[in-house]
């Protein structure tokens, strides 16, 4: 199928144009008197900050709710710098761990300590930023902890009415877990900090402190690429968008650690995950009634040739030795019996090849396991009622063999054209594991430190970035014009992740996508007790975007409807017949159906009521972004069948490489 760069890149300039990125945006205001802020600003210029061209303004979404933002004063070339940060004056991990209150974090590695505690840097930056708010002005942080805004927020702190707008339980889930964890956090800090009144006053970790500064941590700070977390100052005030703007590292010529090839280092991050983990979900592994009862039988059921050897027994107890003819027949029973457990033995070597051989933890694989094991059973019903010879049947197992490590070959290089996964490995022995749950404050602080190891380094010995200057820099596709809105990347980040970040959604956001499963568990009935052995989830998942038809959906249904007959390298040839088009035209539908109970026409219009708050508003972003990518696929699909049957859509020509720019040129 045709490599989607160029599309991505024509969606992306499509998607720009309609919701005017880098182009002036005529109805932002400048903020004025804004006293402590432009404080912050000349206190950061005096120590080495550059600002290229940049003010703060407020801007409105399309329902006029206001929001601040950065605003370009001059037109921005591409390749500009937008603003540079010297390093010292980044609030990083370190700076946290080696002041006044370290004796705080030694006392709680359990909370504090990288070997146990996930977000352990979060929590030290959490309590430090605490401890300076408190010092009012007398702290070095006081300009950049007096600039954080209050009223912020991001999902896991909504109200359960506003989750369920969402119509995503699987999401919803999630927030309520994480708003747990959160909970649990701010209730340890409490307890901790209540041992601590010679540094901290009680009113300073109230919880509303401790989540004022927790949402911060999560939405605005850089870490996954620089050595330590960091409170980057003035950077936090750009807003997100799909540019190419990034940041990087910059190097002076007299600094010693400047790279050879004598570019900046690249830190932004990107998500190419989408930041969804493939964590453990009990829902897909509960099989229905009917597959579980197969994979008992499965267990319990006697192996096919020992049924044999029973059957050759009972056969000879039974013969009178005296008759020369029932020697004879017994002489030939014994030979066909011997030959359908030598068929059986070669049966179970094939399947041994399998477990050792190929990934089935791989849904497509497990498919075509079952086929073979399927077609292998048949030819040997095919021996027992004399169709065929043991040894043509022999020889079709033989080819079998051939044929599966021709299949390996093959799905090695889908799994690298395909999914980019550069290494097919065997899984099936990587079973899904469930971390112990933290629930209670004792709990947290029971976690018991690995032996001989120190909960930190020396100070001399943390890592730190050489860079010189933390720059946020256009890239060669970005140029603003006066008056536009100066966007920064935060990564290529689907909607569900935005939400979970930082609390908002992206109309037109090229990185979104849509999952849709199918219970694929019910065709693989050679197949089940390696599912259930090997923990394979029962369902195919697939992710919908916006720029390509999936080829998964297309590979999915081609193996289900796969013949063995028809051969190994159908399987990876490209090509797609309309009775395949139609079945994942029909699971999206199915979708469709189930979650878009109005028109889009009618969802989109929504968008400019005033009436509505923004935790509504990007909850309504967030279901018609689902609904435009599904309607998107919809259309893609019925313009690839019109190209295999080569017939006309509409009044346009199916046209691979602008399917997308056309649905939505208008």
């Amino acid at each position: 199928m045709q490599q989607t760069t160029s599309i991505s890149k024509r969606i992306a300039t499509l998607f720009h144009n309609i919701k005017g990125i880098y182009k002036k945006d005529s109805s932002a205001i400048q903020v004025e008197g804004q006293k402590e802020f432009q404080e912050y600003v000349d206190y950061l210029l005096e120590r080495g900050m550059r600002i290229n061209n940049l003010r703060m303004a407020q801007f409105k979404t399309r329902n006029n709710l206001p929001y601040l933002g950065l605003q370009t004063i001059e037109k921005i070339e591409s390749d500009s710098i937008l603003v540079s940060v010297p390093r010292e004056l980044m609030l990083t991990t370190k700076i946290a761990y080696f002041s006044e209150i370290q004796e705080i974090f030694d006392a709680y590695p359990q909370f504090f300590c990288q070997h146990c505690a996930g977000g352990w840097q979060d929590r030290i930056l959490l309590t430090y930023i605490l401890y300076q708010s408190q010092l009012g002005k007398q702290s070095q942080w006081y300009h950049l902890i007096s600039n954080l805004p209050r009223d912020i927020d991001y999902l896991i702190f909504w109200s359960d009415e506003e989750l369920k707008l969402l119509n995503d339980e699987k999401l919803v889930l999630k927030a309520k877990k994480e708003l747990q964890d959160f909970l649990l956090i701010q209730k340890t800090l409490t307890h901790i900090l209540d041992q601590f009144p010679q540094h901290f006053k009680k009113e300073t970790y109230s919880y509303e402190n401790i989540k004022w500064i927790f949402i911060h941590l999560v939405s605005r700070c850089f870490g996954s690429t620089l050595e330590q977390v960091a409170f980057v100052p003035f950077c936090e005030m750009f807003n997100h968008e799909n540019t190419d703007v990034r940041y990087k590292g910059l190097y002076l010529e007299n600094n010693i650690n400047k790279p050879k090839d004598d570019k900046e280092s690249d830190t932004n991050e990107s998500d190419e995950s989408d930041g969804d983990s493939d964590s453990y979900e009990q829902e897909d592994y509960q099989y229905p009634i009917e597959i579980q009862e197969q994979i008992k039988n499965y267990k319990q059921k006697t192996p096919t040739y020992k049924l044999i050897e029973q059957e050759l027994n009972l056969y000879q107890n039974q013969v009178d030795f005296q008759d020369p003819e029932a020697i004879q027949k017994l002489r030939v029973y014994q030979e066909k019996c011997n030959n359908r457990i030598d068929l059986q033995i070669q049966y179970l070597k094939n399947k041994r090849w399998f477990q050792e051989n190929l990934n089935l933890r791989d849904n497509f694989t497990i498919i075509f396991v079952s086929k073979t094991l399927e077609y292998i059973q048949k030819q040997i019903k095919l021996y027992e009622n004399d169709t065929l010879s043991y040894d043509q049947v022999s020889e079709i197992i033989q080819n079998v063999t051939q044929n599966s490590e021709l299949y390996l070959e093959n799905v090695k290089q889908y799994a690298l054209q395909k999914l980019k996964v550069k290494n097919y490995q065997l899984k099936q022995f990587e079973i899904p594991e469930q971390s112990q749950a933290i629930e209670t404050v004792e709990e947290m602080l029971e976690v018991n430190i690995p032996e001989n190891v120190k909960p930190f380094e020396a100070k001399a010995d943390w890592k730190e970035d050489q860079f010189d200057n933390f720059v946020i820099k256009c890239s060669n596709k970005d140029e603003f014009e006066k008056g536009a809105q100066a966007y920064f990347s935060y990564g290529t980040i689907s909607n569900r992740s935005l939400l979970l970040r930082y609390g908002f959604t992206l109309e037109y956001n090229i990185y979104d996508y849509v999952e849709v499963k199918s219970q694929y568990i019910y065709h693989i009935p050679f197949a089940s007790d390696i599912a259930e052995y090997f923990q394979l989830s029962k369902y195919m998942k697939f992710k919908i975007r916006y720029t390509r038809i999936n080829d998964d959906l297309l590979m999915y249904f081609k193996m289900l409807n796969w013949q063995y007959d028809q051969g190994i390298l159908y399987l990876f040839d490209d090509i797609y017949d309309s009775v395949i088009i139609d079945q994942a035209y029909n699971l999206i539908k199915t979708y469709h159906s189930e979650h878009f109970k109005e028109t889009l026409k009618n969802q989109t219009e929504k968008l400019t009521d005033p009436n509505i708050n923004y935790h509504d508003y990007f909850a309504l972003i967030y279901q018609i972004e689902k609904q435009r990518i599904i309607e998107a696929q919809l259309e893609a699909l019925q313009m690839l069948k019109c190209k295999i049957e080569k017939k006309e859509y509409g009044d346009q020509q199916f046209e691979w490489s602008s399917y997308l720019v056309e649905r939505f040129k208008n």
